[in-house]
C-alpha cells in the first residue's frame, strides 16, 4: 500500500511539471482534451506486455524529452529566480544534482520526492489561501474556451510515455486515484485566468510565476513568489530526473 501511494505522489508532480513546463498556454479545452486523449490511450495500452520494441520506444522518446525538459528548466530557474546569475552556473550545477540523485537507486529516487510532497503540498495550499482574495470571477465569464488545436494529441502522448515509463520501471498501473494527477495542472491553470485574466496569461512567459506576483500583504508579506516557486522546482526537478532515470535503465536493459 505504501508503496502504491508514493507512486500516486509521484505522477501528481509529474503531471505538474509537464503542464507548466510545455502545455500551460494551451486552451481549457485543448487541455481538456488532451487529458482525455492520454487517459484513453493508457487504458488502450494496458494489456501491452513490455518487450523490446516498448523499451526502444521509450528510450528514442525519453533522450529529446530530457534535453528540453533540461533546458526550459534552466531558462525558467534563470529568468524568475537566479536572474543575476549564469546560465551555464545554473545549469552545471542542476544538472550536477540530478545526475547525484540518479546514481543513487529508484527506492531513494522516490522516497526522496515523497517527502519533498510534504513541503509541496504547503506551498501549494499556502499560495491557494494567499492568493484567494486576488481572484476575480469576470475573469472566467470572459473566457473563451471554445478554441481548440492540434495540440492535444501531443498532450496525449505525452500522458501516455509518462504513465508508460512508470508502468516500466515499477508495475505502476493507472487508477481512480491518478486521475488527481491529471486534475491538479487544470486547477493550476483555472486559478492563474481567475486571478490575471486570459489576455495576461497568454502574453506573460511564466504566468503562473506573475499570478503569485500579485500577493502583497503589507510589508512582511511582498515579493513572496520566490519561496512559492520551490512548488515547480520540485516538480521540474523531479521530472528531470525522472526522465535521466528511464534512460539509465532503459540503457542499461539494452546493454545486456
Amino acid at each position: 500500500m505504501q508503496k502504491k501511494i508514493e507512486f500516486d505522489i509521484l505522477t501528481i508532480i509529474l503531471m505538474e511539471a509537464v503542464f507548466l513546463l510545455f502545455f500551460f498556454k494551451e486552451n481549457l479545452l485543448t487541455l481538456s482534451l488532451g487529458i482525455i486523449l492520454g487517459i484513453t490511450l493508457t487504458l488502450l495500452t494496458n494489456n501491452i506486455k513490455k518487450n523490446k520494441l516498448t523499451k526502444l520506444c521509450l528510450l528514442v522518446a525519453s533522450i529529446p524529452f530530457c534535453v528540453q525538459i533540461f533546458f526550459k528548466t534552466i531558462s525558467f530557474i534563470n529568468y524568475n529566480i537566479l536572474k543575476e546569475h549564469s546560465f551555464i552556473i545554473i545549469a552545471i550545477v542542476f544538472l550536477l544534482l540530478s545526475i547525484y540523485l540518479v546514481t543513487k537507486n529508484y527506492h531513494t529516487f522516490i522516497k526522496t520526492f515523497e517527502i519533498s510532497f510534504y513541503l509541496f503540498i504547503f506551498i501549494k495550499t499556502l499560495s491557494l489561501i494567499l492568493i484567494v482574495p486576488k481572484i476575480n470571477i469576470n475573469n472566467l465569464l470572459s473566457y473563451n474556451a471554445l478554441s481548440v488545436n492540434y495540440n492535444f494529441i501531443i498532450i496525449g502522448i505525452t500522458i501516455l510515455y509518462i504513465y508508460k515509463s512508470l508502468n516500466y520501471l515499477t508495475n505502476y498501473k493507472f487508477n481512480k486515484k491518478t486521475i488527481l494527477s491529471l486534475i491538479n495542472p487544470l486547477y493550476i491553470k483555472l486559478l492563474t485566468i481567475l486571478v490575471l485574466s486570459n489576455t495576461l496569461v497568454t502574453i506573460y512567459k511564466y504566468p503562473y510565476m506573475d499570478y503569485l506576483k500579485t500577493i502583497r500583504y503589507f510589508d512582511f508579506i511582498e515579493r513572496i513568489d520566490g519561496l512559492l516557486s520551490f512548488e515547480y522546482l520540485i516538480c521540474f526537478f523531479a521530472l528531470f530526473t525522472f526522465v535521466l532515470f528511464n534512460i539509465k535503465l532503459l540503457l542499461k536493459k539494452a546493454i545486456k
